[in-house]
């Protein structure tokens, strides 16, 4: 009913923006009161100062695990636009048309891997502020990789979905933020 993640409501909770209570079975309960005040807050989707959404670029070679990303997308309604390339190539088009908010990348890919499409981009000032996230099965990947700087996110396979959609939340509220200033 928020639009927002599971984890961003666990910490609406913590905060005390929402009103909750635990059952015996340690499952929270939030009361309707809590929960009309904070949909009141939210802005009118239908107003003239709509947010413009997350635009987010997915480059992945696997055509199952694109359609997971499909079905993730999907249910995020029109607050996240989603583009796919096959490749870094295919990729770095992409990017160079419609330049993403995030950008979410497997490694191993062919003709050139993951590392290669990030040093590329990371290599233009005008994509300084663009937000990667790295997906991949690779054991030889690891968290302080010298290949990656501090701006870039590593999930491992299999994806936790919740914990891509609790970033996807951050930057949408970053996005927010910003239009708003």
């Amino acid at each position: 009913m928020l639009g927002v993640s599971v984890s961003t409501i666990q910490k609406m909770v913590e905060s005390g923006t929402l009103e909750a209570w635990r059952t015996q079975g340690g499952h929270r309960r939030i009361t309707l009161a809590s929960l009309e005040r904070e949909m009141a807050r939210l802005p009118d989707p239908h107003s003239v100062g709509q947010q413009r959404p997350l635009s987010v670029l997915v480059v992945e070679d696997n055509p199952v695990a694109l359609k997971s990303y499909e079905v993730l997308f999907r249910q995020w309604g029109d607050r996240v636009v989603a583009h796919y390339a096959h490749d870094g190539a295919e990729a770095l088009l992409s990017v160079a048309q419609q330049r993403p908010d995030v950008l979410i990348t497997d490694i191993v890919m062919k003709p050139f891997d993951g590392h290669l499409l990030i040093r590329t981009l990371r290599a233009n000032a005008q994509l300084h502020d663009l937000h990667i996230v790295v997906v991949t099965g690779d054991e030889s990947v690891s968290e302080g990789d010298e290949r990656f700087d501090a701006r870039t996110l590593l999930y491992r396979k299999p994806l936790r979905v919740d914990r891509l959609a609790g970033y996807l939340d951050a930057r949408l509220q970053d996005l927010s933020e910003r239009g708003t200033r």
